[in-house]
């Protein structure tokens, strides 16, 4: 019995890696979109902690880099998941289990902690924002605005998702 939950626990992994894999190519091929593309790859792990829990979403996230890397034309929506779509799932779990203030304290430090990292990276390899004073300010309070309304959308995906293909998957 334990060896056929393994079996199982490794396939649907494998199954939910690809699946973000694929849907981090689409964001690559698609010029519109891409960052939808990138939630969705991400919901993609959400289910694989719902299934098999924070490990379940840590193995997806490091499978899809690891494909990432290899498959995906556009390293930058890679590096874009291996910073904030790809740990999200994880991240989530943990925090969802603080209380309301902890858990949304550390939900917008690991969002404002990857967004400064990619405009980090962005400044040192391609563009100056010396000129962007008061832009980087307004990046920030419309990112957390959007993160915020993006981490309600998973939630209520998760939602749909325990209702209506969770109880299919555990036949």
């Amino acid at each position: 019995m334990r060896d056929k939950r393994t079996v199982r626990r490794v396939a649907f992994t494998a199954v939910f890696t690809a699946l973000s894999t694929a849907f981090l190519f689409i964001a690559s091929v698609f010029p519109t979109g891409q960052l939808g593309f990138l939630g969705v790859a991400s919901l993609v792990g959400i289910a694989a902690v719902v299934e098999y829990g924070p490990a379940g979403g840590i193995f997806v996230w490091l499978g899809t880099l690891f494909l990432g890397f290899l498959v995906i034309p556009s390293k930058t929506l890679v590096w874009l998941y291996a910073l904030f779509f790809g740990p999200y799932p994880a991240v989530k779990y943990f925090t969802e289990r603080l209380g309301r203030v902890p858990e949304w304290a550390v939900k917008l430090a690991f969002f404002n902690a990857a967004l400064t990292v990619a405009l980090f990276a962005l400044k040192v390899t391609m563009l100056s924002f010396s000129y962007m004073k008061f832009g980087n300010v307004i990046l920030y309070v419309l990112g957390n605005a959007v993160f915020v309304l993006f981490d309600v959308a998973v939630t209520r995906a998760i939602q749909v998702y325990m209702a209506k293909i969770h109880p299919k998957i555990h036949r």
